[in-house]
């Protein structure tokens, strides 16, 4: 299945003169065994749920035709135009071009309400803004993977899970008695392990702990620990694995 994360971002019309606003739009397009699509543009229109529309029409264009697509977005309105229609005319006429891309590429829509937190939703949010300021959006350079890293206090493991285009690895990193690394920098020394030789691995729900060592060990970890990883980040280094963190949680 095929699934676009859309979102836009809308300035009204400052100068009062009834004109248009300046929005933005922004998908992030995800297609099996393909690398994700960015894509994002302005545009003058009247509204923000219209500018949202016009991620979806977007979207359709790009998608592969013929394909079901799978649209997640947080705004109801969108949801509802797209179905029902809108009293907005600037609405109704993107809810109409949304339809009718569809038909054109013989795409089967379907519509799913999409958390503002996801990873995929908050970087559709990004690029809609950045497109509206007209400002460049910092993306993952060349071939990349997510990697989820998350643990419970009550567990004795920690999971790791790294996703890339057409593959998804989970492991489990066990806490072994004396080991002098807290789990979740054990965890994240285990998806530098499983990470490909150019890739670069955006770390999701990693602890500000493990973030915080991973960049400066030499600052906060004794004899063995600090030794682990310095090791990790050296054999990242030879080979050409950069690592990113998105989101910081306050676990250890």
């Amino acid at each position: 299945m095929n699934h676009a994360f859309v979102d836009g971002s809308y300035d009204e019309d400052l100068l009062g003169t009834g004109g248009a606003g300046r929005g933005g739009f922004g998908i992030v397009l995800l297609v099996p065994d393909q690398e994700p699509q960015y894509l994002y543009g302005r545009l003058e229109i009247s509204d923000n749920n219209a500018t949202e529309l016009r991620a979806v029409v977007e979207a359709l264009r790009h998608a592969p035709p013929g394909q079901p697509l799978t649209v997640h977005t947080d705004n109801l309105n969108v949801m509802s135009a797209i179905r029902h229609g809108s009293r907005s005319a600037a609405q109704h006429q993107e809810a109409v071009r949304v339809r009718e891309e569809a038909e054109a590429q013989g795409i089967e829509l379907r519509l799913e309400r999409a958390r503002r937190e996801r990873r995929h939703m908050q970087l559709a949010h990004t690029l809609a803004n950045d497109a509206r300021l007209e400002r460049s959006t910092v993306l993952p350079q060349g071939h990349h993977a997510e990697v989820n890293l998350t643990h419970a206090p009550w567990r004795d493991s920690a999971v790791v899970t790294l996703r890339r285009a057409g593959e998804r690895i989970s492991a489990q990193v066990p806490q072994t008695v004396g080991d002098p690394l807290a789990r979740s920098v054990r965890a994240l020394i285990t998806a530098v392990g499983l990470a490909r030789p150019g890739e670069t691995l955006v770390v999701t729900h990693a602890s500000r702990l493990a973030a915080a060592l991973w960049e400066k060990p030499h600052r906060a970890l004794p004899g063995a620990a600090q030794d682990a990883v310095q090791s990790a980040k050296a054999q990242a280094g030879t080979r050409e694995i950069q690592v990113i963190f998105e989101r910081l949680e306050g676990h250890a």
